[in-house]
């Protein structure tokens, strides 16, 4: 059985080999058994890492995504196999790229719609690699929109409109990509809601969570709070990571653009707050976000036996043993077979990471939940939280 100085020297070995920084929230029932910070919030080593320090989340944006749409789903704003073009009417006629013998591109329509089943379990191929007639038009499409997001030169139901235009890879459902189906889906909470997703996020999950330093934008004094970015350099020094895509404009109040799948600051509390809801079956104390059947809905696989082989062989985590063990739900990972996945957690814990290295791991039937953060790039994610999944798990009796 693993002990909480365990988990406290598997933390100070990071800071050896990875990041100047780091921290991790490990809560039971309602309750935060254990919340340390090691290291700095900066490469200089200057400021010691707290509990007011603003992380990056990127991708982990996606699990509040997906509640935002479960509450929209329980409000009988839609349904799961209603197609996306009954709110987006751009997608009712939809391209399937073909590929001619000459190795050329066609389109044909599409034998499937995009349903929002289809949306929230990324079984929608809307990327493709350059060389594909998909990959091309995602990239017409937003040289026409005028460039990249952190330009801000549109807003995120403006971008999904457009990408109506992209031809599919495949019928939906057919196969999995790791993409932009949730954007897809949020597009619709848009829609049905009335709300810019980041103003829906801030009333139902933020606001009542109390979630104060958590959003699209900083708030108050979050710009000075914000981690750096690093990376090790060649001679396995940390440095400030600097590029143009990881510049942190967005987070200006200005910014208009705001997405499924990344964008969203917070704090190490705050997002443990988010994770006791989620691990505690969508309720923390007397606040209820969604019901404990859509927390199950959220954690049930939606892949068939041909997507789950995709996903492990012919996606971006093709090669990795990440999600070894994993299916995909509702914007998440789950656990389908603990044994191949080389954990010692459960059937059906779930959750996701961030670019820049943030993890959440939630197991509703045991109501616990890990949520680590650190801030480097390559982000360290099978290095890091497959060994913190061991440590942690080892804590419970």
């Amino acid at each position: 059985m693993s002990t909480f100085r365990d988990v406290d020297r598997l933390m100070e070995h990071f800071l050896e080999v990875g990041p100047v920084g780091c921290c991790l929230a490990v809560t039971q029932g309602e309750d935060t058994i254990y919340e340390k910070y090691f290291g700095t919030a900066d490469v200089a080593g200057t400021t010691p890492l707290a509990p007011e320090h603003v992380f990056r989340q990127y991708s982990m944006t996606k699990v509040l995504a997906a509640i935002c749409g479960l509450i929209q789903l329980e409000r009988g704003a839609f349904l799961l196999n209603d197609p996306v073009s009954a709110y987006l009417p751009e997608y009712k006629h939809m391209q399937v790229q073909v590929q001619r013998e000459d190795g050329s591109f066609d389109t044909v329509e599409s034998k499937t719609p995009i349903t929002l089943r289809h949306a929230f379990s990324m079984s929608v191929g809307m990327m493709g690699a350059p060389d594909t007639l998909t990959g091309q038009r995602y990239r017409e499409v937003h040289e026409k929109l005028g460039g990249n997001k952190i330009l801000n030169a549109y807003d995120h139901l403006t971008e999904v409109r457009a990408m109506a235009e992209i031809p599919m890879l495949w019928e939906p459902g057919t196969s999995w990509q790791y993409s932009v189906g949730l954007e897809l889906m949020t597009a619709v909470v848009e829609v049905t809601s009335g709300m810019k997703l980041a103003d829906f996020m801030q009333k139902e999950i933020f606001d009542p969570l109390g979630m104060k330093d958590s959003g699209y934008h900083f708030k108050g004094d979050m710009a000075d709070r914000l981690v750096d970015c690093t990376q090790r350099n060649a001679d396995g020094k940390a440095e400030k990571l600097v590029a143009d895509f990881m510049e942190d404009r967005s987070y200006q109040p200005d910014f208009i653009y705001q997405c499924a799948s990344t964008g969203v600051l917070s704090t190490l509390p705050d997002y443990t707050k988010f994770a006791k809801m989620l691990a505690n079956g969508g309720r923390l104390g007397d606040v209820r976000i969604v019901g404990r059947k859509s927390i199950d809905l959220l954690r049930r696989n939606q892949l068939s036996d041909q997507q789950l082989f995709d996903m492990h062989n012919r996606s971006l985590f093709t090669g990795s043993n990440y999600l070894k063990g994993y299916g995909y739900g509702m914007g998440v990972r789950t656990m389908l077979d603990p044994a191949l996945g080389g954990s010692n957690g459960s059937v059906g814990e779930f959750g996701w990471c961030g670019m820049m290295g943030t993890y959440l791991s939630v197991d509703p039937d045991e109501k616990t939940s890990i949520v680590y953060m650190h801030q480097i790039m390559p982000n360290m994610e099978e290095y890091t939280h497959l060994r913190l999944r061991s440590v942690v798990n080892g804590l419970f009796k």
